[in-house]
This record gives C-alpha cells, sequence and structure tokens, in this order.
C-alpha cells in the first residue's frame, strides 16, 4: 500500500469514529444515595392533621421522571432494598428517621392521601407506609405532579426510614424516583381458616377492614394481664407476640357470662380462648371469647413475709407482705367496675387497691392475699398533700389471692374503736388514720344532685360530716338509701384524703351500717350541747385584741328532741378575759394580756356537764404594713405586709378581699385562715404579690396576694370601704371591657337580674340586663346559693372583675346585693 491510500484510510476511519461517537447513549445523571438537603423540608413523624408539607412549591414546569426504556438506553440500576429488609431497617430508628436514604421498589397497594401521597407500597416480602411522596428532586409534591403513580403501579421510591414513636415503620418523603403502570391488581386479602390456633401477633395482622368482625372463631393461647371489667369479662391478655383486649369473654359454650361464673381466670392465669377478632375503628380487639380452659397461676409465697393487718399497716414502703383476712367491702371505679376492697382481721383494717382481686371476691370472703405495701395520693394531688404533711391512704396493692374460702363472713369489731364523726374530721392529715375503721353513731342523709347522688354521714347535731367517696355518682352507695333519714351504728372509715391548695380534709367510706333503733333519749343534752355548740364557738384561743364574741347561750336540737338546753361561762380572770351581757347579748372580750381559763357548762334534765378552754392574749404589736393600692403596685413576687378589712369571700378560689380606703385586692390562703377571721375583721396579712395569668397575651388575668397569712388581727365588725368602687357602667359596659387591662383590682355596682341556668352536671349564674348579660366565676350555681332569694329579680350588685382561669373576657364575683335593709355579703368561704 502506497503512501497515499495509507492517508485516504487514516481519513476514513478517523471520520467513523467521529460519527459513531456522535450517535452514542446520552450521559446518564449521576444517581447518589445521600441524603439530598437543597430540596423540599424533611418531615419528622407522623403528624395528624397537617402532613407531610402544607406548603407546596410554585410549578413552573414539570420534569417528567418516567425514563423511556429504548434499546438505545442502558436501565440504570438502584442499590434497591426488598420491603422485608425496610422494615428490619426501621427498627433502628424509633426517636428520628434514618440519615440515609433507601432504594425501595413496589407495587401501590392504596393512596391514603391525595394531597400527600400518603400510600401502601408492596413486594413479595410485605407491605410499607409511605409516609409523603414528592418528585425526584423533592421540589413537587404528590397533589402537584401532573405525572404520578396510582393503585397499581410499580413505583421506585428513594427515602428515609423510620418507626414513628415505635409503633409505625414507614417510608418518609418519599422521592419518586420512577414508576410505571402494570395493570397490577392485588389479590384480594384471605383469612387464615377457622378453628385454628393464632398467635396474638396473628390476630393483629389479620386482613380485617375498620368495624370488620371475623365470621369464624379461632383459638388463642395466653396469660390474663390483667381484668379491666369484670361485669362483662373484659380483660388484657399478651404472649411473646403482643398484647391484645378482650372485649367480653364466657365460660367454654358461651352460656354463662364471665360474672356469674364460679371459678374463672384472673390476673397472671393462662387461658385459652376460642374467640372472634374485630378491626374496632384501626384496634384490634377479641370481640368475644369462650374461656375453653385456663390455669390458675400464683406467685413465689417465700418472697412475702406473712404478718397481721395491724403490722401490715406499718410496714415499709414496698414491703412484700402475707396477710388474711374477711373482705369487709368492695369499692367500685367509674362504671361500677370493682377497684379494691377493706380487709379486716383481728387486729385492724387495710385497703386493697387490685381491681383484678376485687372483681374474684364477695363480701364476707376469708381470703389470703400476697401483696406490697404502700401509701397512695392521687399524682396531681401530691404536691399538696406534702405541704400538709398527708402520708397517703394506707394500703396494699399488686395483690395476689393464695386462698378463698368462699363463705359469708362478719368481720371482727372487737378491736374497732368507738368514736364520733366530729372526732374523725377534726384528726389531723398527719396522723395515719387513712382506711382504718371506726364504729360511730351518725345521721345517714341522701342529698341527690344534678347527675349524682350524695350520701352524707353525719354526726348527731345534723350537719358535722362529710359524704361518702363515690366515683360512681353515688351509685356505689345506693345501699345507704335504706337508712336515709335514720340515726344509725356506722362502721366508717377515712379512706383517704383530698388534699388541695389550701386544705386537706378526711373522705369517708362507709363499710356497715346497723339500724339498732337508735334511741335520742340516750344522749347526754348537756354533753351535746357544750361538745357540738359550746366548743366549736372559739376557732382560736389566742388573741392580739378583743375578738368579741357573741356567745350561745341556749342549744336545741330537733333531730335529737330537746330544746333550751341553757349554757354559762365564767372566767377565772377577768381582768384578762371576761364575759358580759350587752343589749342582750352575751358577749366575751379580750382586755389586756394574760391568759384564763373559761368554763362552758350546760345543764339539761338533771344532767351537768363542763369543760374549761384556756385563753391567751398577747400584746398587739406595732407592724408596719403598706395599704392595698401600695400593694397592688408593688413589685410581682415580692413580699408584701398589708393591712385592710377582710372582705366578701372569693368563689371557687379559697380567699377574700382585702379593702381599704385605697383599694380592694383579691388575697389567696388556706382554708384554715378562716378559722382565726372574721368578716370586718381589721387585719395585717402578708404574703407574695401575684399576676396568676398563663402568659397568654389576648387577656391579662387576675392580681392577687398569693401564700397570706394573718400577720395580726385587730379584730372588730368594720365595713368595707366602698368609695372607690365604680358606680356609672353597665351590664353592656362590663361585658364589653378589655380583657388586655387590669380590672381585677375594680369593683362596679350594676343593677341586674340574677338569672340561673342549665341542669344535669353544668349550672350557671350570670346578671342579665336587657339583651346583656355577663356570666359569674364559679364551679356549679351552688357556690352562689346566697343569690338564689333573688333569683329572677332586678337588683344591685357589687361586682368584681376576675380572671382565674385565662379566660379573653372578665367575669363577675359578687361581693354582695345591695338592698333596702342593708347589704346581702358572699360568705362562702366563712360558712366552711
Amino acid at each position: 500500500m502506497n503512501f497515499k491510500r495509507i492517508v485516504a484510510f487514516m481519513l476514513i476511519l478517523v471520520m467513523a469514529l467521529s460519527a459513531f461517537a456522535s450517535c452514542g447513549p446520552e450521559e446518564t445523571p449521576e444517581v447518589s444515595t445521600e441524603p439530598n438537603n437543597t430540596s423540599a423540608p424533611e418531615i419528622s413523624g407522623n403528624e395528624t392533621e397537617a402532613s407531610p408539607d402544607e406548603t407546596t412549591a410554585e410549578v413552573t414546569e414539570e420534569v417528567t421522571t418516567v425514563p423511556e426504556e429504548t434499546t438505545t438506553e442502558p436501565k440504570v440500576e438502584y442499590p434497591t432494598i426488598t420491603i422485608a429488609e425496610a422494615l428490619a431497617l426501621c427498627e433502628q430508628f424509633v426517636d428520628s428517621a434514618s440519615s440515609e436514604r433507601y432504594y425501595i421498589r413496589g407495587i401501590v397497594k392504596e393512596i391514603q392521601s391525595e394531597t400527600y401521597g400518603q400510600m401502601i407500597i408492596e413486594d413479595s416480602t410485605g407491605s410499607i407506609m409511605v409516609y409523603g411522596s414528592y418528585s425526584a428532586d423533592g421540589s413537587i409534591r404528590y397533589d402537584a405532579m401532573t405525572q404520578k403513580p396510582v393503585v397499581g403501579d410499580e413505583v421506585l421510591f428513594h427515602g428515609t426510614l423510620q418507626n414513628y414513636k415505635g409503633n409505625t415503620k414507614e417510608i418518609q418523603n418519599g422521592r419518586i424516583i420512577e414508576f410505571k403502570a402494570n395493570g397490577y391488581v392485588p389479590e384480594a386479602p384471605k383469612l387464615p381458616a377457622f378453628d385454628t390456633t393464632l398467635t396474638i401477633a396473628e390476630m393483629l395482622a389479620l386482613p380485617l377492614a375498620s368495624n370488620q368482625v371475623t365470621e369464624g372463631r379461632y383459638y388463642v393461647e395466653a396469660t390474663v394481664d390483667s381484668v379491666t371489667n369484670a361485669a362483662y369479662g373484659a380483660m388484657m391478655i399478651k404472649d411473646a407476640t403482643g398484647t391484645i383486649s378482650v372485649y367480653n369473654s364466657k365460660n367454654a359454650d358461651g352460656t354463662v357470662d364471665y360474672a356469674n361464673m364460679s371459678d374463672k381466670p384472673v390476673k397472671g392465669d393462662t387461658v385459652k380462648l376460642y374467640c372472634t377478632v374485630q378491626n374496632f375503628n384501626g384496634t384490634f380487639e377479641i370481640k368475644s371469647a369462650y374461656i375453653v380452659e385456663f390455669k390458675h397461676n400464683t406467685v413465689d409465697e417465700s418472697a412475702y413475709t406473712a404478718m397481721s393487718i395491724a403490722d401490715a399497716r406499718n410496714a415499709a414502703e414496698g414491703a412484700k407482705v402475707k396477710v388474711e383476712g374477711i373482705v369487709a367491702q368492695i369499692t367500685y371505679a367509674t362504671g361500677m367496675v370493682p377497684s379494691g376492697v377493706v380487709l379486716v382481721d383481728a387486729t385492724g383494717s387495710i385497703y386493697v387497691y387490685d381491681g383484678d382481686l376485687a372483681a374474684t371476691v364477695k363480701k364476707g370472703n376469708k381470703i389470703t392475699v400476697a401483696a406490697e405495701k404502700t401509701w397512695w395520693v392521687l399524682d396531681t394531688e401530691l404536691a399538696n398533700a406534702q405541704k400538709f404533711g398527708y402520708k397517703g391512704c394506707n394500703q396494699i396493692t399488686n395483690a395476689w389471692i393464695l386462698a378463698n374460702d368462699n363463705g359469708t363472713n362478719d368481720f371482727d369489731k372487737s378491736w374497732i374503736t368507738a368514736t364520733t364523726v366530729k372526732d374523725i374530721i377534726d384528726t389531723p392529715v398527719t396522723e395515719d388514720i387513712s382506711a382504718k375503721l371506726y364504729k360511730v353513731t351518725a345521721l345517714i342523709k341522701e342529698v341527690p344532685g344534678s347527675g349524682f347522688t350524695n350520701f352524707y354521714i353525719n354526726d348527731l347535731d345534723g350537719v358535722t360530716g362529710t359524704y361518702s367517696y363515690s366515683q360512681c355518682n353515688g351509685g356505689d352507695f345506693e345501699w345507704l338509701r335504706a337508712f336515709d333519714g335514720k340515726i344509725c351504728t356506722v362502721y366508717v372509715m377515712a379512706l383517704n384524703a383530698k388534699s388541695t391548695a389550701s386544705d386537706c380534709f378526711w373522705r369517708f367510706l362507709p363499710v356497715a351500717v346497723i339500724d339498732e333503733g337508735f334511741d335520742p333519749a340516750s344522749v347526754n343534752a348537756a354533753e351535746y350541747a357544750v361538745k357540738y355548740h359550746g366548743i366549736p364557738q372559739f376557732t382560736a384561743t389566742t388573741f392580739t385584741g378583743d375578738p368579741a364574741i357573741e356567745l350561745l347561750t341556749s342549744v336545741s336540737s330537733d333531730l335529737l328532741g330537746f330544746t333550751g338546753v341553757k349554757l354559762t361561762y365564767t372566767s377565772d380572770n377577768t381582768t384578762v378575759v371576761s364575759i358580759s351581757e350587752e343589749n342582750g347579748k352575751l358577749v366575751l372580750h379580750c382586755l389586756s394580756t394574760g391568759s384564763a381559763n373559761v368554763t362552758i357548762t350546760a345543764e339539761f334534765g338533771g344532767k351537768t356537764y363542763r369543760e374549761t378552754i384556756k385563753f391567751t392574749v398577747n400584746a398587739s404589736e406595732s407592724v408596719t404594713a403598706s395599704t392595698v393600692k401600695e400593694a397592688i403596685d408593688a413589685a410581682l413576687d415580692s413580699t408584701v405586709t398589708v393591712k385592710g378589712i377582710v372582705g366578701p369571700s372569693l368563689v371557687n378560689q379559697s380567699g377574700f378581699y382585702l379593702i381599704d380606703n385605697t383599694g380592694i385586692i383579691a388575697v389567696l390562703c388556706d382554708a384554715s385562715v378562716f378559722d382565726t377571721i372574721k368578716i370586718g375583721n381589721e387585719v395585717v396579712i402578708e404574703g407574695v404579690r401575684f399576676h396568676k395569668t398563663n402568659g397568654g397575651d389576648t387577656y391579662f388575668g387576675q392580681s392577687c396576694v398569693k401564700e397570706a397569712k394573718i400577720v395580726a388581727n385587730y379584730y372588730g365588725s368594720h365595713d368595707y370601704c366602698t368609695d372607690f368602687f365604680v358606680t356609672d357602667k353597665t351590664v353592656a359596659d362590663f361585658y364589653a371591657l378589655d380583657a388586655k387591662v387590669d380590672y381585677s383590682t375594680t369593683v362596679f355596682v350594676l343593677k341586674a337580674t340574677v338569672e340561673f341556668t342549665g341542669g344535669g352536671y353544668s349550672t350557671n349564674v350570670n346578671l342579665v340586663s336587657g339583651s346583656d348579660k355577663i356570666s359569674l366565676y364559679c364551679s356549679g350555681a351552688g357556690q352562689y346559693s346566697f343569690l338564689q332569694q333573688f333569683a329572677g329579680q332586678e337588683v344591685i350588685l357589687e361586682v368584681a372583675a376576675c380572671n382565674w382561669n385565662s379566660k379573653t373576657y372578665w367575669r363577675g364575683c359578687v361581693l354582695a346585693v345591695r338592698t333596702a335593709d342593708g347589704k346581702v355579703v358572699n360568705e362562702l368561704n366563712f360558712a366552711h
């Protein structure tokens, strides 16, 4: 070959290579497995309302994410994982989604949200939820995409993984890399054959639509975790694969309800159930269960120490105790579900808090119980209980029945102390008497309410007492109705103490009542008069001034059938304490510093009874105090000492209004303070200047002094100043008050009609003028019982603006009603 031919050949070869290069495949974009943080915001969590993303990017041009297959373009191989592998990876990511994105391919089985592209995809290994779908670069949400996968399409997602809150495994922020229509129609899910044994996990995975119930039954073997409602045989059961609730259960052939079974499974027992399963609004449960067989399981008794109930009461917190006793009473929670029992032996009584145990015993059963010792206080009351030194209900819990004679035994009463309702109520909560039985003579009184009934256990004065502690609106004490209005022998305990910010007081549980035909003549009327009427006049016995206490001179009782028990008083030091008759009334005065013994004597029916009280009178110290206006202007959270007149009561708060000639302010204090003051007393208080608010910017809240204590009481019966009360406003003006401005130290004198409204569980009080209306702050109309006499009448009222619960408007607190004869004052907290 000569040189010319060689050059020509080379030119042809170069041209051919150049042509071949220009006809080759286009460059394929690089596929990355790293997270893309330059596109749409990442979504965390499984929110129910605004997910996955409330914002949609403005779409100017849709980029097709479906590459067309051609014979000249090689298919991109993505590093995909199966859905089963994705589900396994999800286990690692509970607190937050994975930082890495994964490629996952599947068939769209269901579109759950056309807006966000939330869907279920599946492959041969399982199914998983995609929580939000986007275009390949994450910039366009599913609803804005012009081309997007639908049910039956095969789709490739690139997304993060998470097991949201530990119970929902999902692909988050799934970017649709590619998809194609398969014409795929998922097969209808099939239930396993009926009469087979399933694990709980398999039950939870049954393909049931919402509110669908299986037609046939399955077997399941599990352990009873708890009996949640013994009336229906509702329970929680568990096995190695999970937990499920049982809606109701019966005996093996379904003819006897759980409650009526003579022997039945309880907490800790192994059961075999033959049952239907339902998807109840998204929650799987056993709808109906036949208890085919069961085995009672018990705890290791060697871990528990046998002892008397008296010793169990004194056992340490957390001690494992074994006690034997008679079931004296069963307590009930909401819905009349058994919640616990009172257990009694020859040494004492204790409360057993265990619903499973309570559901399987009856009054009179003699049982042996293994349990843990504890003291119980409601979580929301714990701080208040600690404030007043209340330890809690003396009880045992997490109980196991070791033996039950199924008998009808009477509980031992030989050890029970005879006392009075008054003495139990007056016992300090620092003394551990909770769940301790006492024997009292008491009046049973039924008082129907709005949607509930209270049954009172009152002392012989007919008023000292409290109502039975009920969680069933009184339904658990209907057995007391047979004793309504009767004075009976009552075996009662202070089951626990209600602990509030202002007080801590005992709540009663009657255990047994015996009508022994009480004879009023058996009461020593003279002793009764001194104890129930004479002594209670003196809520305080130490004074720094003259309280000028008007004394009772005669006591009568319609309940006990006597009249005219005469009371007399003598002082052994009349220079300190004197008792004199003034304008037909007997008045006790404190005249000078020192001490004196005052003896109260009662005579009736030839009987005499007396008791002596020691009075101490201290010198009145000079206290430097600010005016009410200065207290209002004081720095928040600073300690203030203020002098003023004790004014009317607050409502639905423990406290009163303090008033002088410069202003008025609400004062919050413990209920015990009301034992030492009366409306009209001149006092000096010390407390913390406070602004009660939840921090909102659409209301002011409430100005007040909190944690107030009485520094000095100069007594007297002074009228509070009203010179600064606003008298030129109407109900409409009050309604229009700006909630952002502090009106809580302002009192308005308004003309309005008193209106009581509501019924059932809710009653309210309003002040009405024409078409205008304002509501009074209260927890129920009963707190304004002093206004009942004015219901439907137009009257003149002194109304303080208040906002204790962060409303966007002011509500009223009535101080008094002005009448032609004077004032009817709000004495709510003073009448406790």
